[in-house]
């Protein structure tokens, strides 16, 4: 069902992106996403691929007020990848998508991967960059 969702936002980024190519930088994804409600908090650049796209420590903030706090973790940790093009970041997310223990966002040029993600986080996320491919 995550991947279901996952794919559906990524198609609909993907065709708003073609119509002036809307691309982002780290810190521009981060707080766009975070004006809509996705919690999210961009840590430090890992490295740099060779192809050009930075890698970055991203983390997903844990639900406030959560009706039963053991039920809930503290948040997710994953990347995020910034790629040269939405091209190349429709290539990235079908790699992360093709990888069964991942959780995949994307948004026109930028990949989101996480290892784990609570529901509430991964609809909060969802959400947040649905509302981004609206906005495009």
């Amino acid at each position: 069902m995550a991947r279901a969702v996952a794919a559906l936002l990524a198609a609909a980024l993907a065709a708003g992106a073609g119509c002036g190519e809307r691309t982002f930088t780290a810190s521009g994804l981060v707080d766009a996403a975070n004006a809509e409600g996705a919690r999210l908090a961009l840590g430090e650049r890992l490295t740099t691929s060779p192809e050009g796209a930075e890698v970055y420590v991203i983390r997903s903030a844990a639900s406030p007020g959560a009706a039963n706090p053991q039920l809930v973790g503290d948040g997710g940790k994953g990347t995020l990848l910034v790629a040269d093009g939405s091209g190349s970041g429709a290539d990235e997310f079908d790699r992360c998508e093709a990888t069964a223990d991942l959780t995949c966002f994307r948004a026109a040029n930028v990949v989101l991967r996480f290892e784990s993600l609570d529901a509430p986080d991964r609809a909060r996320i969802s959400g947040a960059i649905s509302a981004l491919a609206s906005d495009g």
